[in-house]
């Protein structure tokens, strides 16, 4: 039987894409070279019997082939939300939201049961705990009463601001076990189960997706989907603390910026319905804390660019692309078109940045590693918009704006009367889609790319489609046509995987070339051990090379 420690290790294992040494992965996982030797043989035991057993080889280390990936994936699904045994963080985390949303007193013996923990255990955690809290930005502190148990001190808006960073993180790293954990700990008790039912999350789902019938604005799918998510948690959270009258309205203030915006009315509206539906009762700082939500999250569509509110938003906008094109020499496709993409962004920026509601960029490392001159040129200029509205960008808030602008930057197409016609399935939002297809047009220059669909579009027309490939960033696309998943910010693998695709027309062939190049180089290397890391090196070249080749 797999243990945590166990899991650990073919996690890690997982994501390698090229060999590392025991000693550098007893180094990555906290654990000793012996235990990492220990876990491996029970990995090993735990395969199938026609699969090879996992060696590390010395100087070398460890990367796993395809049949072994696959075999271990199917292992790392077999452990579901009973049997999940969770890391230290993941503990920390848990017994973070259940002291952040319980309206119950909440004591040691509760928390030990939470967490399936010993007491010294849990004392120790909430140490930690104390620690991590007096490292945040946020002014918070843990606290234990005789009346209240543990609960969190600090002002209601800083309360918020830091349950959502701890909820982004629980559901950006994608981990369906700890959420299945989350849910069947905290979720279905009593005191928290009604705010969470699936009739409620469906009626929230069903209603922010109007958004655009209502409001003429899109929420990014993503941002809509968190957001159903997290809703119950910051309402709780809310019910959880102890005002006084004076803090009450002192708090009901702080929403007071979202009171004149169509986005209050539609909070109202969902706070009716909430109550006429499912008894379900809001007062005015839960409706301004869902109002400030809607503002906050990104849109794709916002037909209201052309009011006066926004016509300073609009001029320092202008003002910083014009300076970058006169710094740089830069030109834009559809200048106009841009400037509107930028304004719906900072409209929801400055929400965010205003109530402190964190926007991190999952892409932003790829974005500085694969466009860091235009990144450069964005931060250059960036100051432009620091001072006019007198905030700080973090890197995450300039790659956002790389992606808009990298979509737009003019280029010069490659005609082909022969060229194969591929649609784009993006739900990343407005400026990553534009980059995708900016990535693509350069890739894959004898490619015609007719168009480029949410998830939603492209089953609304996939009837008609002429194309006949489809590129992807989900794997949830399903469609009769060949289909290649990609990342975002195309890496090397994928623009191999692309030309290949594009060349085979989606025809996947099948291929003996690792075969063969292991077969050629055992006539001269022997030691299988020196062959399978020259092996590695070579392949990495040839990937290289052909990328290079094939993009100049």
């Amino acid at each position: 039987m797999l243990d945590k420690k166990s899991y650990d290790l073919l996690s890690y294992l997982l994501t390698l894409t090229e060999p590392e040494t025991v000693t550098t992965i007893s180094k990555v996982l906290n654990q000793s070279r012996r235990r990492i030797y220990y876990h491996l043989d029970k990995i090993n035991d735990a395969l199938p019997e026609e699969i090879e057993k996992i060696i590390p080889y010395p100087r070398i280390g460890i990367l796993l082939n395809d049949e072994q990936r696959q075999a271990c994936r199917i292992m790392m699904g077999e452990l579901d939300g009973y049997s999940y045994v969770m890391s230290v963080e993941e503990r920390l985390e848990l017994s973070l939201l259940y002291i952040a949303v319980s309206k119950e007193r909440v004591t040691i013996d509760k928390l030990m049961k939470l967490t399936d923990v010993s007491r010294n255990t849990i004392l120790n955690d909430l140490n930690d705990i104390r620690q991590k809290l007096s490292d945040e930005e946020y002014d918070i502190r843990l606290r234990v009463s005789k009346a209240r148990g543990y609960y969190l001190a600090c002002h209601p808006l800083s309360k918020i601001q830091f349950l959502y960073r701890l909820l982004y993180r629980v559901y950006t790293k994608d981990n369906e076990k700890f959420i299945a954990t989350i849910r069947k700990r905290i979720i279905n008790l009593p005191e928290v189960m009604p705010y969470f039912s699936d009739d409620i999350n469906d009626y929230l789902y069903t209603e922010l997706s109007t958004i655009e019938e209502r409001l003429g604005k899109r929420l990014n799918p993503k941002d809509l989907n968190f957001m159903v998510k997290i809703l119950p948690y910051l309402l709780l959270s809310y019910h959880s603390i102890d005002f006084t009258a004076e803090e009450k309205e002192r708090a009901r203030r702080d929403f007071s910026l979202a009171w004149e915006r169509l986005e209050y009315q539609m909070a109202i509206n969902i706070a009716k319905n909430l109550r006429e539906k499912f008894n379900l009762s809001l007062d005015s700082i839960e409706i301004g804390l869902i109002a400030m939500l809607l503002l906050s999250f990104r849109k794709t569509l916002d037909l209201h660019l052309e009011s006066t509110d926004y016509d300073d938003m609009r001029e320092t906008l202008q003002l910083f692309l014009n300076t970058l094109q006169t710094k740089y020499h830069l030109s834009f496709r559809h200048p106009n078109d841009l400037l509107n993409q930028l304004l719906t962004h900072c409209k929801a920026l400055l929400y965010r940045k205003t109530y402190g509601i964190l926007s991190e960029n999952p892409l932003t490392e790829d974005i500085k590693i694969k466009y860091g001159q235009l990144f450069n040129m964005t931060k250059s200029c960036i100051y432009i918009l620091e001072e006019a509205w007198l905030i700080q960008m973090t890197d995450d808030d300039i790659a956002y704006f790389v992606i808009h602008l990298g979509g737009e930057i003019e280029n010069h197409d490659v005609s082909d009367s022969q060229k194969n016609h591929v649609v784009l399935v993006c739900d990343e939002g407005v400026g990553i889609q534009k980059l995708l297809v900016s990535q693509c047009k350069k890739c894959l220059e004898n490619c015609e790319i007719d168009a480029i669909f949410t998830l939603e579009q492209f089953y609304s027309v996939s009837d008609i489609i002429t194309s006949n490939m489809v590129i992807s960033t989900s794997d949830n696309v399903e469609t009769t046509l060949p289909l290649l998943v990609v990342h975002p910010i195309l890496t090397d693998e994928d623009i191999i995987k692309m030309l290949h695709f594009i060349r085979t027309k989606g025809r996947q062939k099948e291929s003996h070339y690792d075969q063969q190049l292991d077969k050629l180089l055992k006539i001269y290397v022997p030691d299988c051990n020196e062959r399978y890391g020259l092996k590695n090196q070579i392949e990495k070249i040839i990937r290289q090379e052909f990328i290079d080749t094939s993009l100049n």
